[in-house]
């Protein structure tokens, strides 16, 4: 082999070690741990509308660390073959050059194996290919086919506001309420959820837990609109061209569309990020109102955060409903907020400053901003036919906030709060439920009659009908998602 090939092949390894290493391990600091299907499906699909701030930091905090040793190995590697190079066309001393080259190389390639235990160690990728090869039949034995369910909807037909709260979690409720902090950080979220139905895993304030394949954006919200987890086959086909997302799942947006329902989206970052404008656009065909909207009218001219600020969305949500609110059919207006994104947030000027984390600070922010704006909804014509429902997408991925201590009993979920229903519920305490469980809890709370009060892997919460977890256990649950369904790839993924 030729020495120049050699080493070529020397700097590439290097490269890819050092590369591969300080990026798993600057994800994970960053953002917690993250799934291995997490990681490769934001690998698969358009990563359109990413945060620019997250590239710089990365930039900032990463390309140093590659490029530094890279240069440094790879030169010491480098340059006693480069020395050696008369020897090898004088064939002087070749047996000795050899060594050396071939010393080099092996070196290059232990540095190489080094770092791939490393990314072992830190990741589950381990689990991950455990788990593509143990195959389950759980999904196939519990789904219920949405579009096959008898669904009865009342003769005056109720709006639908459906918050999403970026990285909203229970954890952010006071100790006294059932969270982890100290102080209160979203006393207009906890007071709504006292006041209104919230279903709790304890007798405090308490949430849904999100499983495998629900733990980020666009999963968590496959898993509330659709009750199915996104989970990815390691068959790089699996979402064929990326023509379909979920092609055989059936969400509430398509539910709502049979019913005469105008669907709209709004959010203030790109839809297209992560498959949302697919997911929305293929399940319901919602309306959408993005941050290329928001550019393309003129109500916007720089990109902040995301795309634009929880502020700016809160007042664009307004002037949506009250057009939304004039048209005779009635509507489901799903919107997603930004600002309490990792890391630390986004903190407008208006917001409060009383804690000694801007993230808190943030957390704060947004829960006023909910308050405000429920109260600006209850002053609307609209709003006696409108049922409202909150619920955080995922858990937050600011890493080490509210980490447990060794030992401590507590499991994090996601707050819900469900407003002005058209049903009360009977038992909202001591649930173990899922995200997924919102699908069909949301119809109910709509006023619609669930045949089987199941809807895909969901349970209507309104009902007495056991949960999945209530039924099987949390961990029982979560391990079974975690495996190869070919129910899944086959009839919910694509489309069969």
């Amino acid at each position: 082999m030729k020495k120049s090939i050699i080493c070529t092949l020397i700097v590439i390894f290097i490269l890819i070690a050092f590369s591969a290493t300080v990026t798993i391990e600057w994800l994970y600091e960053t953002f917690g741990h993250l799934s291995m299907d997490e990681i490769i499906f934001h690998l698969k699909v358009p990563m359109e509308g990413t945060n620019t701030d997250i590239l710089v930091t990365f930039a900032k905090q990463c390309i140093l660390k590659v490029i530094v040793p890279t240069a440094i190995i790879s030169f010491i590697l480098i340059y006693p073959m480069i020395k050696n190079l008369k020897m090898f066309k004088n064939k002087v001393h070749t047996a000795e050059a050899r060594q050396t080259t071939i010393l080099s190389l092996t070196i290059s390639i232990i540095i190489l194996l080094v770092s791939v235990t490393r990314i072992m160690i830190l990741t589950d990728i381990k689990q991950y290919i455990a788990n593509q090869i143990d195959k389950s039949n759980f999904i196939e034995e519990e789904y219920v086919k949405p579009e096959q369910v008898e669904l009865e909807f009342p003769e005056k037909k109720r709006n639908l506001i459906y918050i999403f709260l970026e990285s909203m979690e229970a954890t952010y409720y006071s100790v006294e309420d059932g969270g982890l902090s100290e102080a209160d950080l979203i006393p207009e979220i906890s007071k709504l959820a006292k006041q209104n139905i919230s279903f709790s895993d304890t007798e405090k304030l308490g949430g849904a837990y999100t499983l495998y394949g629900t733990t980020w954006t666009v999963g968590a919200m496959s898993a509330q609109t659709a009750g199915v987890p996104l989970k990815l086959s390691i068959d790089v086909n699996a979402l064929g061209e990326y023509s379909t997302f979920l092609g055989g799942a059936y969400s509430i947006g398509e539910v709502l569309e049979k019913e005469g329902y105008h669907n709209f989206l709004l959010l203030g970052s790109d839809a297209t990020f992560g498959g949302r404008k697919n997911l929305f656009e293929q399940h319901g065909n919602y309306e959408i109102w993005d941050f290329k909207s928001a550019m393309d009218e003129h109500k916007i001219t720089e990109k902040i955060w995301w795309g634009y600020t929880d502020e700016l969305l809160f007042n664009y949500a307004k002037e949506k409903l009250l057009d939304l609110s004039k048209q005779e059919e009635p509507f489901n207006f799903t919107m997603l907020t930004a600002d309490t994104h990792f890391q630390d947030g986004y903190l407008c000027e208006d917001c409060p400053n009383k804690w000694d984390e801007q993230y808190k600070n943030v957390i704060s922010c947004s829960s006023k901003r909910v308050g405000e704006f429920i109260n600006w909804i209850k002053k609307q014509k609209f709003y006696k036919d409108t049922t409202i429902v909150i619920v955080g997408d995922h858990l937050t991925m600011q890493s080490h906030f509210f980490d447990l201590e060794d030992g401590q009993d507590y499991n994090k979920k996601v707050v819900n709060v469900i407003i002005n229903s058209a049903i009360q519920a009977t038992n909202t305490k001591n649930r173990l439920y899922s995200t997924m469980d919102l699908y069909p809890t949301t119809l109910a709370a709509l006023g619609v009659n669930i045949k089987g009060n199941k809807l895909a892997l969901g349970t209507n919460l309104f009902s007495d009908e056991q949960t999945l977890l209530e039924k099987h256990g949390l961990e029982y649950v979560n391990n079974e998602l975690m495996k190869t369904s070919k129910f899944y790839d086959n009839n919910i993924l694509v489309s069969n």
